[in-house]
């Protein structure tokens, strides 16, 4: 449940970083830059359209560096919607290597924040660490702060899902807070669903370090930013966190009315995962109530959405497995063709090669015959000249 919500934070983060990418167009690159931008706002409905898109833009050398750069970032943010996080970090290093030499230092710092979240997505935790200090250093140093604040704020803010995931709620918890005071300072409303999301994983902190009230403060904060936002799905997420507390300090009937009520707040999301968490608070509460027949309703629920759940996963991993193959396949005919035009060349350059040895041979034959008459012709003259 935690990893959905932190995926969900990530890619809005991505989405918003792709917003302000594109900001700084070249003039006589408008147009393409324009639909970079629109690729970008597609990504969810259409991943392999974006990813050809920006493909094709980074192989047009007639481009600038940066508008190719922009291209690459687009694959990488491609293959991220469809959570293929590897392929997704491949792409996105080929536009760090290419972009190097690019004067642009809001550019850099978006590009090393994708990095970060990248390795963060694939749990190799001590890289992405690195890659947000690396974000957060040049953040600091850059004299325009309202232009990379978001990113600075969005560093901070991964570092703590980090320790988070990691059950070092402490730190998490100040990181959670740096992120915040950053996000404090910028203009306008476009961020309240992350905002929700971060105090909802304060909240899960507080939770886990049994300091309910400041639990309840947190989740009750996330609400008012999900409901400003509408975002029915994470009221509920916060509001099943809300309960989660009620049930820890026995308030158990509390506990049930917000349960239901996040339950018929959810009940047009089908969020697999958020259901179950409603469910299993539902039947804990009936439980401790001893209301045995909701009990046993909710406990049933909670296993049906269980086993959806691991079909859905193994669903997923099929997939994964079909998309595998067909990049196996794919890679397999690629070295197919290849060694086939490689032994054709080599078949070529050895008749080539048995031609001219051939010829070679032929003509170093008449020489040696036009040698051998020549030999003969001299002796032959010699004892004419000796018997005079």
């Amino acid at each position: 449940m935690l990893n959905q919500i932190t995926y969900h934070v990530l890619f809005v983060v991505f989405m918003l970083s792709t917003n302000h990418l594109f900001a700084d167009s070249f003039q006589n690159e408008k147009q393409i830059d324009s639909l970079l931008k629109a690729r970008s706002r597609d990504i969810y409905d259409n991943p392999d359209k974006s990813i050809a898109f920006g493909l094709s833009v980074f192989e047009n050398t007639s481009y600038s560096i940066k508008t190719r750069t922009r291209g690459l970032m687009l694959v990488s943010l491609g293959h991220t919607s469809k959570r293929d996080y590897q392929k997704a970090l491949e792409y996105i290093v080929k536009a760090n290597d290419i972009s190097n030499n690019l004067n642009d230092q809001v550019l850099q710092i978006e590009i090393l924040f994708r990095i970060g979240i990248l390795y963060q997505q694939l749990k190799i935790f001590d890289k992405s660490i690195e890659y947000m200090e690396k974000t957060e250093r040049l953040s600091l140093t850059y004299p325009y702060q309202d232009s990379v604040r978001i990113h600075l704020a969005n560093s901070y803010i991964v570092k703590g899902f980090i320790y988070k995931d990691n059950l070092n709620c402490d730190i998490a918890l100040e990181f959670f807070d740096r992120g915040l005071k950053e996000y404090s300072k910028i203009k306008g409303s476009k961020h309240r669903g992350n905002l929700s999301i971060i105090h909802y994983n304060k909240g899960n902190c507080y939770t886990l370090l049994s300091e309910y009230e400041k639990a309840k403060n947190s989740f009750e904060r996330s609400i008012e930013f999900a409901r400003l936002e509408k975002a029915n799905s994470l009221i509920s997420f916060a509001q099943k966190g809300l309960a989660e507390v009620y049930t820890l300090e026995g308030e158990y009937e509390k506990a049930v009315s917000l349960l239901e009520t996040a339950l018929h707040q959810s009940s047009k999301v089908g969020d697999l995962v958020l259901n179950y968490g409603i469910y299993k608070g539902l039947f804990e509460n009936y439980l401790a109530l001893n209301q045995w027949m909701d009990y046993q309703k909710y406990y049933d629920l909670y296993l049906k959405t269980q086993l959806d759940i691991k079909i859905s996963e193994r669903n997923s991993i099929s997939d994964d497995i079909t998309e595998n193959s067909k990049n196996l396949k794919e890679s397999l005919n690629k070295l197919h063709d290849q060694f086939e035009k490689k032994l054709k060349w080599t078949v070529l350059i050895i008749i080539i090669i048995i031609f001219t040895v051939l010829l070679l041979e032929r003509k170093n034959k008449k020489i040696i015959k036009t040698l051998q008459k020549k030999i003969k012709s001299i002796q032959n003259i010699k004892p004419a000249q000796e018997s005079k």
